[in-house]
């Protein structure tokens, strides 16, 4: 009976040894599948925005019930619910040869008529929904709202055709928001005109532009990280080729590039490193944890100032360290300069 007790014990034991060897091996030949790039790129200026993103359906800005004659007959309608008429066509006609037409593009909503060759009262119409101003409903959550303001541009893309682009305005923000388990949300109304190929219904994306920042001092988010001071810094490539970590304040920035408002001029040169995967060929920022936060899959955000914001902004907060590696190669060169 101790002999099998004794043998049951050793195949554990070497069950486990197994284990934690093969995860050992798996994380040195992970390590071993990478290795960092370093590239080396040039201050520049630019135009740069900061935007916020979201989505909905188009609506239209006017909808009407337009009102029969109730001193004529009517005689028969030339239109079904759901139609899309242009302006001037026959929506109805009456016995004397006259029609009720359509003031302008429109959509027929729905229509309550009466009987044949009779006339018309006061609780007869055609509903139409107007095709030349549409209005779109956007949710913008309350940790976004102070960014929003009325008369805000807001370009605007069509989820069927994102090569065709419109530009709106928002035109009201609801002053009462609504309250969910996620938080509270404030509908935004943004107004466009339409250029004829845009149905009622359409699904579209929509870039609330909240800042924009012309001719601008630039550099990759990627070159941007933070010290153990908490203080956002660059790696600058001097002219003799050593290297030197130089602090910088930053203002807005967008999917790419972030705004450099002091500690860097356009002759300078900044240095990035990328961690790059050898099987599988693909590449990933060593500081992919920077000051900006994870870059991952979207839900279409923003892009915006160093404070990390909520819904639809591209995640902010403070970076990793560089690695010491780095730190080391600084502090060697310091030391030659002595």
């Amino acid at each position: 009976m101790k002999k099998k007790i004794f043998i049951v014990l050793i195949i554990v034991l070497l069950m486990i040894g197994v284990f934690f060897l093969g995860r050992q091996v798996g994380l040195n030949t992970q390590q071993n599948n990478t290795q960092i790039v370093t590239t080396e790129e040039k201050v520049s200026t630019q135009s740069i925005k900061k935007t916020l993103t979201s989505s909905g359906t188009v609506a239209s800005k006017e909808t009407e019930k337009l009102e029969l004659s109730t001193t004529k007959y009517f005689e028969a309608v030339c239109v079904e619910v759901d139609d899309t008429i242009s302006k001037g066509d026959k929506i109805l006609k009456y016995t004397d040869g006259t029609y009720l037409k359509a003031s302008k593009d429109c959509v027929i909503i729905s229509m309550k008529l009466p009987e044949t060759e009779t006339k018309a009262t006061s609780s007869n119409y055609v509903e139409v929904s107007y095709l030349d101003k549409l209005n779109i409903s956007l949710s913008i959550s309350e940790n976004e709202l102070a960014s929003v303001k009325v008369g805000q541009e807001v370009e605007i893309s069509l989820t069927a055709d994102d090569s065709k682009t419109y530009t709106g305005k928002i035109t009201k923000i609801d002053s009462v928001g609504t309250y969910s388990n996620s938080g509270t949300t404030f509908e935004a109304t943004v107004e466009f005109k339409n250029d004829g190929n845009v149905k009622l219904g359409m699904s579209v994306s929509c870039t609330i532009i909240i800042k924009e920042e012309k001719d601008a001092i630039c550099v990759p988010i990627n070159a941007v990280a933070t010290n153990s001071n908490g203080e956002k810094y660059v790696v600058k490539v001097d002219s003799d080729g050593t290297t030197e970590e130089v602090v910088v304040e930053t203002g807005i920035s967008d999917e790419n590039y972030v705004q450099i408002t002091s500690g860097l001029t356009t002759d300078d040169i900044v240095q990035i490193e990328t961690e790059i995967t050898k099987d599988a060929n693909t590449s990933s920022n060593k500081n992919s944890n920077n000051m900006f936060g994870e870059r991952g899959g979207q839900m279409p955000g923003v892009s915006g100032d160093m404070p990390s914001g909520g819904f639809g902004e591209r995640p902010s907060g403070d970076s990793n360290k560089r690695g010491s590696s780095q730190n080391s190669a600084k502090g060697s060169q310091n030391s030659s300069k002595e």
